[in-house]
């Protein structure tokens, strides 16, 4: 870089060029920080004016970070995650009021109850409410405004409200069973005992979609709502099961070859149109948890 004066960037135009980058889009980022589309490519333009060196360009419809925009976006987060940090410490007893969080099973038994303890001994006065669902269910919640936040997964859904994406992670889904030698001898024989989840399911559709496309026979072995219940049904050997990668047991094996190919999914995190500010505490810790767990890849 050639100026020094990049060391005088301040917060509020690292925050618009990270929830650009995070949108992927001006328009989205415009309407996420309550500001005209104007107002965020003059900031944007200030603070490549500021880094002297372009930090963003436009690629087809996608954008993308150069490599100063990559160290800005890093050094940026690291910047905001102090600023949000020095507040809640200073803050923290101060904050009070209600949030509503709609999330599935399987991801708040991994991503959220681990961090739901510190969360509520840091804000003792935010009443949190949590309810478990399935991906449908929620999302029928989401838009009769019953959550603040709700997570939901997703191949590609259509969803009504795109502007209110916070972030969206991608996590592949694959085949899991008890063991190689069950799995290969269901692979031979073209005939699948699946664990699945009753309609509507996003998992579900998938499964027995490829598999009917290449002509597995189908058993639906084993038919649940709750995850728990689903792992015990592939421990005991009753048939395979697709899951998110990251939720894999170490106990289970994932199944590589010889079965369809399932499409990733994508972990996509909403906020309500009418947003509380209680609810961006709560937002930011699902999203180190899922960054964490998932790393930084993200769209909307």
């Amino acid at each position: 870089m050639t100026d020094p004066k990049i060391l005088y960037l301040d917060l509020p135009l690292i925050r618009t060029f990270i929830t650009v980058i995070d949108q992927q889009g001006y328009s989205l980022a415009a309407n996420e920080l309550g500001r005209t589309q104007s107002a965020i490519s003059q900031q944007i333009k200030k603070l490549e004016h500021l880094a002297g060196q372009q930090l963003v360009r436009k690629q087809g419809r996608q954008l993308q970070m150069t490599e100063a925009g990559e160290v800005v976006y890093r050094h940026g987060m690291e910047m905001l995650r102090v600023e949000q940090q020095l507040r809640e410490e200073l803050y923290s007893e101060e904050i009070e009021g209600r949030v509503r969080l709609g999330i599935p099973e399987d991801l708040a038994i991994h991503y959220l109850l681990p961090i739901l303890a510190r969360f509520r001994e840091q804000y003792p006065r935010i009443q949190l409410s949590v309810e478990c669902d399935l991906t449908e269910n929620l999302y029928k919640n989401f838009k009769a405004n019953e959550y603040e936040l709700v997570i939901l997964k997703h191949e590609q859904l259509n969803v009504a409200y795109p502007d209110r994406i916070v972030k969206t992670w991608y996590d592949p889904l694959v085949w899991v069973g008890r063991s190689e030698e069950e799995c290969n001898a269901w692979q031979f024989a073209k005939h699948v005992p699946v664990i699945v989840s009753p309609e509507p399911c996003v998992y579900r559709r998938q499964v027995l979609h490829q598999l009917n496309a290449e002509q597995f026979s189908i058993d639906l072995a084993y038919v649940s709502e709750s995850y728990s219940s689903k792992l015990l049904a592939i421990r005991a050997g009753l048939g395979l099961a697709a899951l998110p990668q990251s939720l894999v047991p170490e106990d289970c094996v994932m199944v590589k070859t010889g079965l369809p190919k399932l499409s990733a999914t994508q972990i996509s995190l909403f906020r309500s149109g009418i947003q509380a500010k209680v609810a961006q505490y709560l937002r930011d810790r699902i999203i180190e948890s899922f960054d964490h767990r998932l790393g930084l890849n993200q769209s909307t």
